[in-house]
């Protein structure tokens, strides 16, 4: 996986963080193809992306949204 990006994010009480966000190389004939990315907490925890700016921390349901 490689790292494409990198951003903050705060939470309802304002507490920051910083997502990054990693995808899979495709090796297809079509190298403009995108693969599947995977947003993580600089710290490892893993998210579920809700939308493009707004994420939910697995492990404790926090909502987070991109600043």
């Amino acid at each position: 996986m490689d790292l494409v990006e990198k951003f903050d994010a705060k939470g309802k009480t304002g507490a920051g963080y910083h997502v990054e966000v990693f995808q899979t190389p495709v090796e297809t004939a079509d190298e403009g193809t995108p693969g599947s990315k995977t947003y993580k907490l600089a710290d490892g925890r893993a998210l579920d992306p809700l939308s493009d700016a707004k994420f939910k921390i697995i492990q404790t349901g926090e909502k987070i949204y991109r600043v």
